[in-house]
């Protein structure tokens, strides 16, 4: 979404540059760019930042934010190490329980996540982390 603001705004004025979206957005250029390469992870709190410097809706940072955890809890069940237990997950993942239970919730209403068995968790490959 960050990208597609960047370039409509790139769009209307050709110098419009990554420093004056960062200015816009009240973070540092660097921050920005290694957001939009990927090299970082836009934190919920960046993402209800950037939301209301956006004028973007209460339900669409919500959104945001929600899916943020599910892409947490995706990339966190990568490792070799990972446990499927709502407690686990939130510990690792810093993120208070009820979070972890509704992403969770998410990712198997979406079919990102199938629960084969209390011990057995199939990511599929569509998730966005």
């Amino acid at each position: 979404m960050l990208t597609a603001e960047l370039a409509q705004r790139r769009a209307r004025n050709a110098r419009y540059s990554l420093r004056a979206f960062a200015r816009d957005l009240g973070t540092d250029h660097a921050t920005l760019s290694q957001l939009l390469r990927g090299r970082r992870v836009l934190s919920p709190r960046l993402v209800r930042q950037f939301g209301r410097r956006l004028h973007l809706s209460a339900a669409d940072i919500a959104e945001a934010c929600e899916q943020h955890h599910a892409d947490a809890i995706a990339r966190l069940a990568r490792g070799a190490a990972f446990r499927p237990n709502s407690r686990w997950i939130a510990t690792r993942t810093g993120l208070p329980l009820d979070a972890v239970n509704a992403a969770i919730a998410r990712l198997v209403h979406r079919r990102q996540l199938v629960m084969e068995s209390p011990s057995r968790w199939i990511f599929s490959r569509h998730t966005h982390a």
